[in-house]
């Protein structure tokens, strides 16, 4: 089957169509990722969280930074929490994001620690929400030297979707950190599904930054919902024209297949890129 964008792909699992190209546009750069990314100034800022060493709360952490001690590498020395302080250094120095997420670590805080260059933007389609649902496209925002790319992939149809999750592993093998939009919850857990389900057992190891969570804590007092056209068009003054409601998309996409008329899934496509965008563009604001 043609499709009127991209190109096919072969891959060892089969085939599927890739969308690749710059987002430079007149009137529009390309987003870059937040200049914070990778800056040396994030190891300070995760080092001088005490709390993230077990047993220390605000008071204690309080106490501590009276006596002089400014961050987990000072406190290393203490009698009693220097174990503790060096256990949370390890954790850093290994980039053990799981360990560090655990003691209530900032992932945004975590993301600065990341390299830009291997920073990712992830948002997937699916046919539905329960596990046994296909997914049919991964859309992701890539490094690139002028700032970011856009990536998507696409199956034409159910059969497509491993040649699909072949071109998306491939891509996130080399990714430090994903940003997500409630992806710590829906999009990498169902990718690690849907890659079990056809005999697989890759997962993304990386750190995944959901930015969902923040947007709720800083902006849910004064929006009716924290979806993301919402936020893009209340928050990030960028209405939507004509963007389709994410609830229509697995009948869209159903559509698609029966018939092959890809104007009915040209907008489902257009939807996931406005997402990814909207992602970029939000990163700064919350951080």
């Amino acid at each position: 089957m043609s499709f009127p964008r991209g190109e096919v792909r072969s891959n060892s699992w089969g085939q599927c169509v890739v969308i690749e190209e710059p987002l430079e546009a007149p009137g529009r750069p390309a987003p870059p990722l937040p200049g914070w990314i990778g800056h040396p100034g994030a190891l300070e800022s995760i080092a001088c969280n005490l709390k993230l060493v077990r047993g220390i709360g605000p008071v204690t952490e309080r106490r501590l930074r009276d006596e002089g001690y400014s961050d987990v590498y000072s406190l290393q020395e203490h009698p009693r929490w220097g174990s503790g302080a060096q256990t949370v250094i390890r954790w850093i120095e290994e980039r053990d994001w799981a360990s560090l997420l655990s003691r209530k670590a900032s992932d945004l805080g975590l993301l600065g620690l990341c390299d830009p260059e291997h920073t990712v933007f992830l948002d997937i389609e699916t046919t539905g929400l329960s596990a046994s649902a296909p997914l049919f496209m991964v859309g992701m925002l890539l490094p690139a030297s002028s700032g970011l790319r856009l990536c998507q992939i696409f199956a034409r149809d159910y059969d497509e979707e491993p040649a699909v999750l072949e071109e998306a592993v491939a891509r996130l093998s080399s990714a430090h950190a994903v940003v997500t939009y409630n992806g710590r919850c829906f999009d990498v857990p169902f990718i690690h599904r849907r890659l079990a389900y056809h005999g697989r057992d890759e997962a993304f190891t990386g750190l995944v930054v959901d930015l969902l969570t923040h947007t709720r804590r800083a902006y849910r007092s004064y929006l009716p919902n924290c979806r993301l056209a919402t936020v893009q068009t209340s928050i990030l003054g960028t209405p939507r024209e004509g963007d389709i409601p994410s609830e229509l998309i697995p009948e869209l996409y159903q559509t698609f297949v029966r018939t092959g008329d890809a104007d009915v899934i040209l907008p489902v496509i257009d939807h996931n890129e406005l997402d990814l965008l909207a992602m970029a563009d939000l990163l700064p604001r919350l951080a």
